[in-house]
């Protein structure tokens, strides 16, 4: 009868125990951290159990329901999934060069009755990249057209697009100054061969890093030409240069003709220079030791295939200057012209007879168009003998 009591109260107190440890629940003393990481890179999920005791822990894609550890066993034949853990108390769930398939929720869940779980969220981003067969490629458009530009770019998040000049000059959009524009694509209305240059479409979404592609923007165009001087004054046996300025692009070819129309050839007296910047060409033809036979017109020329522009620059002679007490006499093509010598003397330097700065807005304010001109060739040209003039 003794033994039997004995083991009546063993049992009691037996489920008593065991009543006592299925009270104290597994529980999670923090939650599974949401977790973002680039496409390529490894990411770490961690789940913390307490009070665990003969309970097992799993890990499951939400997604699908696939389960992917159970405890100490991994179920998924994914081999870039692991799983470790640390006393039972710390369980970590590895993934090896994550995919954009891996973004979503991972359920943490502990076999208990009710089960007992939690979740975390595994963001996979992407830095942007553009998408060359979507984009536009260097492109070629006549001056005056429409010019679309587009730029395609993939990513995650949605990446953001805008598009600057490489050399960081302002873009004249449409009548509108600006240093940036936002969106796919670009477009200015009525080109110019101010907006020649190259474009940098830039696509960013916060995840680095930013990606760019360069799109050379070529305007063609006709030359157009500009003279600074249509008619130059020279003597026999100095040099003299006649100069044409000129844009075109493509490059235009650029030569000189005489008055009969005959190209100019580089040669003993005659030296053809041309200075290319870009678009512009200044043309500069040298004429050394100029004889009587140089006095003549000549014609600067541009051609390309769009069109062709030409100017008219001549070369007079300068045959006398006299001088006098009181007044200069200037002679030269069709003009004669004299001048009071006090007049010019004024805007002479007292000491070197060079000629003041201001001289040119002088001649250009206070007299007429002819007068200005000659009065100005008569200080470039006397100006070292002026001041014996008394």
């Amino acid at each position: 009868m003794g033994t039997l009591r004995t083991c009546l109260c063993t049992l009691i107190w037996v489920h008593g125990l065991v009543d006592a440890i299925d009270s104290r629940r597994p529980w999670f003393p923090e939650p599974v951290p949401n977790v973002t990481v680039i496409v390529g890179k490894d990411a770490l999920l961690t789940c913390v159990v307490q009070d665990l005791h003969h309970f097992k822990v799993a890990w499951v894609r939400v997604s699908t329901q696939t389960i992917l550890s159970i405890h100490h066993r991994m179920v998924t034949e994914n081999a870039r999934i692991t799983l470790s853990y640390n006393d039972h108390r710390t369980w970590f769930l590895h993934i090896r060069n994550v995919q954009e398939t891996d973004r979503g929720w991972y359920m943490c869940q502990i076999n208990t009755e009710p089960m007992t779980s939690q979740k975390g969220y595994l963001q996979v981003v992407v830095p942007p990249k553009v998408i060359d067969e979507e984009s536009s490629m260097d492109l070629i458009v006549k001056e005056g057209s429409d010019m679309i530009l587009q730029c395609k770019a993939r990513g995650y998040p949605e990446p953001y697009i805008m598009w600057r000049r490489e050399d960081g000059q302002d873009i004249n959009y449409n009548g509108i100054t600006v240093n940036v524009i936002d969106g796919e694509k670009l477009m200015i209305r009525k080109i110019s061969r101010l907006h020649m240059g190259s474009y940098l479409c830039v696509a960013s979404n916060g995840v680095p890093p930013t990606r760019s592609k360069r799109i050379n923007v070529t305007v063609h165009f006709p030359p157009m030409l500009m003279i600074p001087n249509q008619l130059e004054g020279a003597r026999i046996g100095v040099s003299s240069k006649l100069e044409c300025h000129t844009e075109a692009n493509p490059p235009s070819i650029n030569y000189w003709t005489n008055e009969r129309g005959d190209m100019i050839v580089s040669g003993s007296r005659f030296l053809d220079d041309k200075i290319r910047t870009g678009y512009v060409c200044k043309m500069i033809l040298h004429i050394s030791n100029v004889s009587t036979e140089d006095f003549s017109s000549y014609k600067c020329v541009a051609v390309n295939a769009l069109g062709e522009t030409d100017g008219i620059i001549k070369l007079y002679e300068i045959t006398t200057v006299v001088e006098s007490s009181n007044e200069v006499i200037f002679e030269g093509g069709n003009y004669k012209y004299s001048v009071n010598v006090t007049e010019v003397t004024d805007y002479l330097d007292g000491t070197t007879g060079a000629i003041y700065d201001n001289v040119t807005s002088y001649v250009s304010s206070s007299h007429t168009l002819a007068h200005s001109f000659i009065l100005y060739l008569i200080l470039i040209s006397i100006n070292d003998n002026l001041l014996n003039i008394v």
